[in-house]
């Protein structure tokens, strides 16, 4: 079965992604979701009524942030890996054929 459209996109995307290699990737996503998530948890805590504004609330959810950053990250260079892998293993086999 010959690649489609999507699939070419997305090689061309992971390739660019992966350049700098994966210590790179999940710095920078790491970053932005770090940002994310402690953004939403301290949303979070004032729409719910905490008191977030407490030093260690506010270190607590960094910590809680970060982790969870970081493991999103990964989740998502694994898995880009593994399509990656999975559409290049398919053109070989193809070639092959």
């Amino acid at each position: 079965m010959p690649i489609n459209t999507e699939e070419r996109r997305f090689i061309r995307h992971w390739e660019e992604q992966r350049q700098g290699g994966k210590t790179a990737y999940i710095a920078t996503y790491t970053f932005g979701y770090f940002i994310v998530l402690f953004m939403v948890g301290v949303a979070l805590g004032l729409f719910s009524g905490l008191r977030i504004v407490r030093i260690n609330m506010l270190v607590g959810l960094g910590i809680v942030a970060l982790v969870g950053a970081v493991f999103v990250s990964f989740l998502q260079w694994n898995n880009g890996e593994k399509k990656f892998r999975r559409i290049i293993s398919r053109i070989v086999e193809e070639d092959k054929v």
